[in-house]
């Protein structure tokens, strides 16, 4: 492998992975009651009206507005001849001078025009006392006042919230068409990589990356496949990513170094593209986006700290975009530093905090510090050309939850 070349920075590679994800395009059916956080790939459209009928939208008595004209100076009287409750039919018809009792969400029963707040009655045997006038229309929901048949309800490319699922529901609808959770390959590579259960030997460590890098995808609607470790060897890892090419999305982490021993880069100039290789950034310099196919493919540092850090920088915009989600929205607050940083200058710089009661805590310690990725809920971005930040700068603090 040649030494990294002109290193590029944080937005320019930013830019450049947008411009090559694309939104997933398979489409399923997805009964509605799993389509929470699903993005929508068909219009949901009122097949009715909603409310299908002239409501009550509240508890009282259904009657003629004209015949309680006055009843809020001189208390007026109708006669009762029933009662109505949600979900109950009524074939008869209110005459003048009657009136029904009908409860919230019932159908509204013909001939009358308002619904009397049972507030202002007084019911006395089959007669109830009405003491407020009521205006036509008075706490009736009519037909079609809130969704009118053929309505495009929910849109295609939004996200289904409950609140958009519960409106599907109310249409009828069991099922609904959503693009499919893209599928994201998982590799782990590197001889000293042992899988969890196996003892370890000098120089080994437990895989790391697979499990994090698995929930940043599964955070952002995708779908993680752990592929399973890969060793340092140039037909084992283009094997590897020749099976990435068959899932929406790739991330290789380790590897991609400049060493003797780090071939990932070699393999994807020779079986893909790559778009860049080396940032101006720390950690995550040796940084690696390309495409395999159509299959867009990561390589991420292996220390644990720098793979999650650049996942959450470069990765997870990637992620929403084949998801068809919305960019995240930046959550930041600011913060005092507890104590003074040195920085490098030369590299933009991501460093790990800790906010607790409006100080930012500094937890980040080497690339590969697992205390450091565990205790931090926020990072700092250190712009090129500063070497110190001083203890109590008022700092912006991305968090990451």
């Amino acid at each position: 492998m040649k030494p990294f070349g002109k290193l590029m920075t944080r937005l320019d590679a930013v830019h450049i992975i947008d411009e090559n994800i694309k939104r997933i395009t398979r489409v399923e059916e997805v009964p509605i009651e799993e389509a929470s956080g699903r993005v929508l790939a068909e219009d949901v459209v009122a097949g009715f009206n909603v409310p299908p009928f002239d409501r009550s939208s509240m508890d009282g008595y259904a009657v003629k507005a004209k015949d309680t004209l006055g009843a809020s100076s001189k208390h007026l009287t109708l006669k009762l001849i029933g009662t109505r409750h949600a979900g109950e039919v009524f074939e008869g018809f209110i005459g003048d001078g009657e009136c029904m009792e009908i409860a919230t969400g019932a159908p509204v029963p013909k001939g009358a025009d308002a619904v009397v707040m049972v507030e202002y009655t007084k019911l006395s045997d089959n007669m109830v006392e009405i003491q407020r006038e009521a205006r036509l229309g008075d706490n009736i929901a009519p037909e079609g006042e809130d969704i009118k048949k053929g309505e495009v309800v929910v849109k295609v490319g939004e996200v289904l919230t409950p609140g958009k699922i519960g409106a599907a529901a109310a249409l009828g609808f069991s099922k609904v068409k959503a693009y499919a959770k893209p599928r994201v390959a998982i590799y782990s590579t590197g001889n000293e990589v042992v899988s969890q259960g196996k003892p370890l030997n000098s120089g080994q460590v437990y895989d790391i990356n697979s499990y994090t890098l698995s929930a940043v995808v599964a955070a952002n609607g995708c779908v993680p496949v752990r592929m399973g470790l890969v060793r340092d060897d140039f037909e084992a890892i283009a094997d590897a990513v020749r099976d990435a090419a068959d899932y929406d999305a790739a991330v290789f982490s380790g590897g991609s170094s400049v060493g003797v021993r780090d071939l990932f880069a070699g393999v994807i100039e020779e079986l893909g593209v790559v778009y860049f290789h080396g940032l101006r950034v720390k950690p995550g310099k040796p940084t690696l986006f390309g495409k395999i196919g159509e299959t867009p493919v990561f390589g991420m540092p292996g220390y644990s700290t720098s793979c999650l850090n650049n996942a959450y920088v470069f990765l997870v915009p990637a992620l929403r975009k084949v998801a068809g989600l919305p960019t995240a929205e930046e959550r930041t607050v600011k913060a005092r530093l507890s104590r003074s940083i040195k920085a490098e200058g030369e590299r933009e710089q991501f460093y790990s905090v800790h906010v607790e009661e409006g100080d930012a805590v500094p937890v980040f310690k080497q690339s590969g510090d697992i205390t450091s990725m565990a205790y931090a809920n926020g990072y700092i971005i250190i712009p090129i050309g500063t070497k110190l930040l001083e203890s109590g700068t008022e700092v912006t603090v991305y968090l990451l939850s």
